[in-house]
């Protein structure tokens, strides 16, 4: 399958694919006489893990290590599940924090909108 038609299936550009490529995330390409990259069907799917990954906010790297070698291979379900239980964990963590950064900028703008200053 050439990169355009890979783009295409995946719903990602080529040149997401060759930044891919470039950054270890899809094995490099077999070239053809012509020299067009030439991929498995198989990487459809990664491309796909790939871009759901992201949007759930794993980093590169963190891609990387989770995605297995040969993309014909399937990821373990029970390191997927622990790798989302982390992530989840870790969102957790975010929303506290900026629930307690929400709470003080609304009390700065309580104190900023009261006439005679803080009430406290």
């Amino acid at each position: 399958m050439k990169i355009g038609q890979l783009a295409e299936a995946a719903g990602v550009s080529t040149s997401r694919i060759r930044f891919y490529e470039k950054h270890g995330l899809v094995p490099a390409a077999t070239r053809l006489e012509n020299g067009y990259r030439d991929y498995p069907e198989e990487m459809v799917s990664r491309l796909r893990t790939i871009t759901m990954s992201k949007a759930l906010g794993f980093t590169l790297s963190e891609i990387r290590a989770f995605l297995p070698d040969d993309p014909g291979d399937l990821i373990a379900r029970d390191d997927v599940r622990a790798l989302l239980q982390t992530k989840l964990s870790n969102v957790d963590q975010q929303m506290t924090e900026l629930k307690a950064i929400r709470q003080r900028v609304c009390d700065m703008i309580a104190y900023f909108e009261s006439p005679d200053g803080p009430s406290c």
